[in-house]
């Protein structure tokens, strides 16, 4: 009963802080917004292939595709249906710089270190396990160059408003699995392996610490 009242209270308030071309889709509420952006300020001054893990349909790739750089980007995602959108999305533009395929992040199909950058933001919360998480991050590792970077979110359990509603997710929505990690735990992964952490930069609250959401950027 309670997540009957609670799940179309959670819609609206993400419609309410979405922008208003993206408002109905489930990637578009303020934190992700302002995660893509941010994302975008990163990877904007780099050229190469960028491999976008999860790409959806293709919001990332808005306003990306500057003259300034020469980017070529690929986009993988599980579903067809949400691929099939984002090319019809992007058909008309950019069509030689963008490409997208279906994939699995633990499963990636690229050989070693053939990616300029690599990218995956705003999925691993939504990984069922922690072992997803690893596979995922050892696979961009694996795929990136040694003069690339990798790019990823955490959505910070030791902040209170992610830990409790992550924990009680289940009241407000039945249909979604919420995972949180603190920062060590997943750039631990990378740094065992040589890569060293670039960049930690925290959105929505200004200490990194306890920020709800920490972008990290890895190169070796």
């Amino acid at each position: 009963m309670l997540s009957k009242i609670l799940r179309p209270l959670t819609n609206l308030v993400r419609d309410f802080l979405s922008k208003p071309d993206e408002r109905g889709d489930l990637t578009s509420d303020l934190f992700r917004f302002k995660i893509r952006a941010k994302a975008r300020q990163l990877i904007n001054n780099h050229n190469g292939f960028l491999l976008d893990i999860g790409c959806g349909d293709g919001l990332l790739y808005e306003n990306l595709m500057a003259k300034e750089n020469k980017l070529r980007c690929i986009g993988v995602d599980t579903e067809y249906e949400i691929l099939a959108t984002a090319k019809k999305k992007f058909r008309k533009k950019e069509q030689n710089r963008l490409s997208f395929l279906k994939a699995h992040a633990q499963n990636l199909p690229f050989l070693d270190k053939t990616i300029d950058n690599v990218i995956c933001i705003n999925i691993f919360y939504n990984f069922h396990t922690k072992d997803n998480v690893v596979e995922t991050l050892e696979e961009m590792e694996r795929v990136c160059k040694r003069d690339g970077f990798i790019i990823f979110d955490v959505r910070n359990k030791i902040n209170p408003f992610v830990y409790l509603s992550f924990k009680f997710v289940w009241i407000y929505d039945t249909h979604v699995t919420l995972k949180a990690y603190s920062l060590k735990e997943l750039t631990t992964i990378l740094t065992s392996k040589g890569l060293v952490i670039k960049e930690t930069i925290p959105i929505g609250f200004p200490i990194t610490m306890f920020a709800p959401i920490i972008l990290v950027k890895a190169g070796y």
